[in-house]
């Protein structure tokens, strides 16, 4: 059995929940084109998921202008409204001292995550980031967790990837690596289930018993 000696993390629904920054922005967006705002449960269904998938959803207004207005926006909601699911310090603090090298490979533009990556403090827990805005093409796409395997200067081979919607698993599989799917209020869990994770945990805490 070849041990795990990487991990590379989601964000959002896996660590950390700034869906209220999230509707705010997207709201704000809707309301610049003239149009009418969204619940929030109807936007959180795309945390974690590109915007240029949830717009056509709620609107025919012009991609580019929205996400102008979600990004004027989220610059000032995101990451004050991001905070901590439960475990998250605790685990991260764990692997590190166990050794693991880490990583965070995330839909959000790099901006929030350096953001995020400050506020909590997690400079010492992460040796590199990725974010939406470093790759071509985002999630389900294989290139943030590609480009996170070369920026720890990792194998896939010894390398776990950490998130919790299908557009995690589907990448992680399309590297191909291994990949540990956790319940969240954001992953649809049959949809997560369906994909087939190699690890399905039902808390964060739970990684800790997969990675001795």
């Amino acid at each position: 059995m070849i041990r795990i000696r990487n991990l590379i993390f989601d964000l959002d629904g896996t660590l950390i929940d700034s869906s209220d920054g999230v509707v705010e922005a997207v709201n704000y967006s809707l309301k610049m084109l003239g149009e009418p705002a969204q619940q929030a449960d109807a936007i959180k269904k795309f945390i974690g998921f590109p915007l240029s998938q949830m717009y056509p959803v709620f609107t025919d207004a012009p991609l580019d202008q929205l996400y102008h207005h979600f990004q004027v926006k989220a610059a000032e909601t995101v990451i004050v409204s991001t905070f901590l699911l439960p475990g998250v310090e605790t685990v991260l603090g764990t692997l590190r001292a166990r050794g693991l090298r880490m990583a965070i490979a995330t839909t959000k533009i790099k901006e929030h995550v350096a953001g995020i990556v400050a506020k909590f403090g997690w400079e010492d827990y992460f040796d590199a980031t990725v974010g939406g805005n470093e790759v071509p093409v985002v999630k389900p796409d294989p290139a943030a967790f590609r480009l996170a395997l070369k920026r720890l200067g990792a194998d896939a081979d010894d390398s776990l990837v950490i998130g919790d919607t299908i557009n995690d698993i589907l990448a992680a599989q399309a590297v191909p690596m291994k990949v540990a799917a956790v319940r969240s209020p954001f992953g649809d869990g049959a949809e997560v289930e369906a994909a087939r994770p190699d690890h399905l945990l039902e808390s964060i805490e739970e990684l800790l018993q997969i990675l001795p």
